[in-house]
């Protein structure tokens, strides 16, 4: 069994969750779009190339949804981002509950 502490994310159907606040995402996506890169304050588009640093784990796309996805939800605390690769000009969206 994992320890809460050693999860550094967690995915449920369409939903990646950061779990370790003192941990970065960043999410590898397809070649024709930015990747996006996690942190406990915000989730962003970036040019970060999947390079190995310390605090920030690599998580490929394709690997965790099994296919290509270009719409899916990342949370992080209390806020829930919706993301659609599809939409170049703002594909991250801050979602109210």
């Amino acid at each position: 069994m994992f320890e809460a502490s050693n999860v550094t994310y967690s995915v449920n159907n369409s939903t990646i969750t950061l779990r370790d606040d003192k941990k970065e995402l960043l999410l590898v996506t397809p070649p024709q779009y930015k990747n996006i890169h996690v942190t406990r304050y915000s989730v962003e588009l970036s040019d970060m190339q999947p390079d190995k640093r310390p605090h920030v784990k690599n998580v490929f796309l394709h690997e965790v949804f099994k296919r290509d996805k270009t719409f899916f939800f990342v949370k992080v605390g209390e806020t829930e981002y919706q993301v659609d690769l599809k939409y170049q000009e703002n594909p991250i969206t801050a979602m109210k509950f």
